[in-house]
């Protein structure tokens, strides 16, 4: 179809945008702003039934006085009677974490229904709804709360972080849980090199890597050279669960250094396997192997390939309510396998118990009408996230001549003027959106509102205008613009087919188009799509922003972070080696990496938001990333029997939701 043709679609596509907003209307639906500047829907066609509020949990410890009167599942008392299992009590550590629910205490009971896209995509479970490590971000992102660590010490210079473990914690099959766990990762996995070529980039500060060391059964150390500012932030988001994924007594059985290796290599060969890597490997995809032990309120029952894969609970789960009934309070979780769109009206029918995951905001106003017939409602979460798709130039361009242009600020801020936003916000996201830059957003510490609004205005004239500053005023006989070299402009947009909308991006090429730099969408597999970043060839890589939020532990759109910098991944090899690879950089942008590097090296938060904000000024001064929509809400689907699932929480990888909201004190009421 050719550009101007998508362009008619795109405003046919507005049409019905406003067709469905005046049918919503005169249904009696009523939109309106939040104080906090999101979208809602509170009164709809068929509105769901009135409800109290529902707020955050929060946690406590387990009073000493209050005694070892627990109570447990009742689907596990004949277990205890017949003697499978000891009594709860004796099940539970000394002190057991209080998780103080928002809404009710229980029932017990009940299975709770998600849907994912493939087997791999159930193997989420363990970073989204098993978060369980030494600590945890709380609900809305803001405090690192404890878990399995009751408290922690760090030195003045935060150079050394000591954590001290809840004491009598068990494994899923009942083995101690101890420090040893942790010694075993540290050693045996994550930096041995056979299984772990590239240590955590986590324990990583100054070029060195930090030292973990026991100093009880229930206390180690982690130690740096250099002071490692952002640390208990990595801890919390998401690294130190991954640190419990190894129980010591389970996997040393298939570790050459505690077991023959030759006796390993014989149940590689009875297994098919061609190495004892490959037997480790097999261990530890849970989905696939019920055995492996694990901390989770709930541990695979049925393994995949079966339909549906299920998750059952976990006797030895070491939290508690405060009235001392032992979590979780659901029974089980279930995953069935279908693609995105059939998910999505599987949450229509109303056959999700709670989901966020591939719940598609393009379906938003089908999920608000109906609510009442499919028996859930619809919860606006907050996007942790800086908007939803970059675009961003490609700054270490292989092509000298477009790597030259490229370059020059003036380039990059006359395409961010070139973009008409509302449209794209009402063709991709009905007008729930705002325009706006990849900035942290309005609920972060960090927002910046100059930088959330530098070069958004729609403003064709003024992009024409500094095109031609730059000297880029010769055109061909269709009005493209010609290169320093005398080619006529050819860009091209690479979107992977995952990310989502390709039609707004059809939207994004017309308009650079129609100030003459001609541009096509290229749509491309993922392989495909990183084998062109690896090779530096992609003119435009889109991709969707971080968990700007919290933009310190992913920055990836401020300085070149990582090989998500699709800006400039050049430069990101550079600062993941500390100058080893890649391309050095020069200027401003080496100015923002070594104001990084300072932030990593402070403690205190409020310099750390100090130092950041020049970051982000020159952000704004040079745009090395070109941002289009943001502020959209992070739709949840929650069936009405649901309860102590919250109104309002931080969404984003980083903050490992919904696991930050508890769904160990989730319950479901009339389902037995």
């Amino acid at each position: 179809m050719a550009k101007r043709g998508l362009m008619q679609l795109g405003s046919l596509g507005i049409a019905v945008v406003c067709l469905i907003a005046l049918i919503q209307l005169f249904s009696n639906a009523a939109w309106f702003l939040s104080p906090a500047g999101r979208v809602h829907s509170d009164v709809h066609a068929e509105p769901p039934p009135p409800r109290d509020p529902v707020g955050n949990h929060t946690l406590d410890e387990w009073p000493a006085e209050r005694g070892r009167e627990f109570r447990q599942a009742p689907t596990l008392d004949h277990l205890v009677e017949s003697g499978v299992l000891p009594p709860v009590e004796e099940r539970l550590p000394e002190n057991p974490l209080v998780v103080v629910p928002p809404q009710q205490y229980g029932p017990y009971g009940g299975t709770w229904r998600r849907f994912a896209t493939s087997v791999g995509d159930v193997g989420v479970f363990a970073a989204r709804l098993a978060y369980e490590g030494l600590v945890r971000w709380d609900p809305m992102g803001r405090e690192v709360w404890p878990n399995l660590a009751t408290h922690w010490d760090i030195s003045s210079d935060a150079r050394e972080y000591t954590f001290y473990l809840r004491r009598g914690v068990r494994w899923s099959d009942g083995e101690p849980f101890t420090a040893d766990d942790l010694v075993f990762w540290y050693e045996d996995v994550a930096f041995y090199e056979e299984l772990s070529p590239v240590p955590p980039p986590e324990m990583l500060i100054g070029g060195e890597y930090g030292r973990l060391e026991k100093l009880d059964d229930y206390t180690i150390r982690i130690t740096f050279n250099e002071p490692n500012g952002l640390f208990m932030k990595h801890m919390a988001s998401g690294f130190s669960a991954m640190m419990l994924l190894f129980p010591a007594h389970y996997f040393r059985q298939f570790h050459p250094r505690h077991r023959p290796i030759e006796e390993i290599r014989a149940i590689a060969a009875s297994e098919g396997l061609a190495s004892w890597q490959d037997v480790w490997r097999n261990r530890t995809v849970y989905v696939s192997n019920p055995e492996m032990p694990h901390l989770w309120a709930w541990g695979v029952r049925i393994p995949s390939p079966a339909q549906p894969v299920e998750f059952a609970r976990n006797p030895y789960y070491w939290k508690v309510d405060p009235e001392g009934n032992q979590l979780p309070y659901i029974d089980a979780m279930t995953f069935d396998i279908f693609d995105a769109e059939l998910i999505n009206m599987k949450a229509i029918e109303g056959a999700i118990g709670m989901q966020m995951r591939h719940i598609m905001l393009h379906n938003y106003p089908l999920f608000m009408a109906k609510q009442r017939t499919g028996g859930y409602r619809v919860l606006d979460w907050i996007n942790g996230s800086g908007g939803t798709i970059n675009v961003p130039l490609n700054l270490n361009h292989n092509d000298p001549v477009l790597r030259e242009v490229f370059s020059d600020g003036r380039f990059r801020k006359a395409l961010s003027l070139a973009i008409n936003r509302d449209e794209m916000n009402m063709v991709g996201y009905y007008g729930l959106g705002a325009p706006r830059q990849c900035a942290p957003p309005r609920w972060s510490r960090y927002y910046d509102p100059a930088y959330e609004q530098a070069y958004v205005e729609y403003d064709p004239e003024t992009a024409n205008a500094l095109l031609d500053d730059m000297g880029l005023t010769e055109r061909n006989n269709r009005g493209v613009r010609l290169r320093p070299d005398g080619r006529p402009f050819q860009l091209f947009i690479d979107f992977p087919t995952m990310v989502g909308n390709a039609q707004l991006m059809e939207l994004v090429a017309q308009y650079w188009t129609d100030v003459g730099i001609k541009t096509d969408v290229k749509l491309l597999a993922r392989e495909l799509f990183y084998q062109r970043k690896a090779g530096l060839m992609q003119d435009v890589a889109v991709w969707w922003p971080a968990d700007e939020q919290e933009p310190l532990i992913d920055p990836r759109w401020f300085i070149p972070f990582s090989l998500e910098s699709n800006h400039a991944i050049g430069y990101a090899r550079w600062f993941m080696s500390y100058g080893r690879s890649g391309i050095e950089p020069e200027g401003p942008i080496r100015e923002a990496i070594e104001l990084y590097r300072q932030i990593e090296r402070t403690p205190d938060e409020d310099r750390q938001v100090e130092l950041f904000q020049k970051i982000l000024d020159l952000n704004r001064e040079h745009l090395w990333v070109i941002g289009t929509i943001g502020d959209v809400p992070a739709p949840v689907i929650v069936k009405d029997t649901f309860r102590n699932v919250p109104d309002e929480a931080i969404s984003g990888w980083i903050f490992r939701t919904p696991g930050n909201t508890a769904p160990e004190c989730y319950a479901i009421e009339g389902e037995r």
